[in-house]
């Protein structure tokens, strides 16, 4: 029998295996349950593995949330960096009514520190593809203008909007998708096909 190649012992993949399973726990549970609920008992029985072996992977609570949102955020801007104007404007009409379905989640991805700082980390990428759906959009834009109008098409396409638009308005996901989608048809000066 060959050994493994150099620095990829059974122990180590075991490792990386046992890692994967409880992120995909914690996500799992954030999507149904929200932060709030993302606790190490839950992350432990979900992932089948003990507090303990959860503890030594991530030293905290906190630490753990970190690895889900990078997760959670890092599949989302990869999802816009192909997205088109059209996807771009009917989004919120998509999501906006999921969200009220998963509430705890998509108000977790308002108020959570470690949501904010895991969209820090990723805001040059999610920046580039707002850009290019203004660019797309609109060419003849200067690019000042263009930088404004993603931010407020960043903006309008968030959970932060669906938030504001549901507590303060009293609008359901169906409702603040379409507001958000018209904004965007305005602002992106486009109305999508079909």
């Amino acid at each position: 029998m060959y050994p493994p190649p150099p620095g990829k012992s059974p122990r180590e993949d075991q490792k990386k295996q046992t890692h994967k399973r409880i992120v995909d726990a914690a996500v799992d549970t954030l999507h149904e349950a929200g932060e709030e609920n993302v606790t190490m008992m839950e992350v432990a029985a979900r992932a089948g593995v003990t507090e303990r072996t959860i503890y030594r992977h991530f030293r905290t609570r906190r630490v753990l949330l970190r690895w889900v949102w990078q997760r959670v955020l890092v599949s989302d801007a990869s999802k816009r960096d192909r997205q088109t104007v059209d996807e771009l404007i009917k989004g919120p009409r998509r999501d906006f009514p999921r969200w009220d379905e998963t509430p705890e989640f998509a108000r977790s991805s308002v108020y959570s520190p470690e949501a904010l700082e895991a969209r820090k980390r990723l805001s040059d990428v999610r920046q580039q593809a707002m850009l290019k759906s203004v660019r797309d959009a609109i060419p003849v834009l200067d690019e000042g203008t263009i930088r404004r109008r993603a931010a407020i098409a960043e903006l309008l396409a968030s959970s932060y909007t669906w938030e504001w638009l549901e507590q303060l308005w009293g609008l359901d996901g169906a409702e603040a998708g379409a507001a958000a989608s018209e904004a965007l048809e305005i602002l992106l000066g486009h109305r999508p096909a079909g």
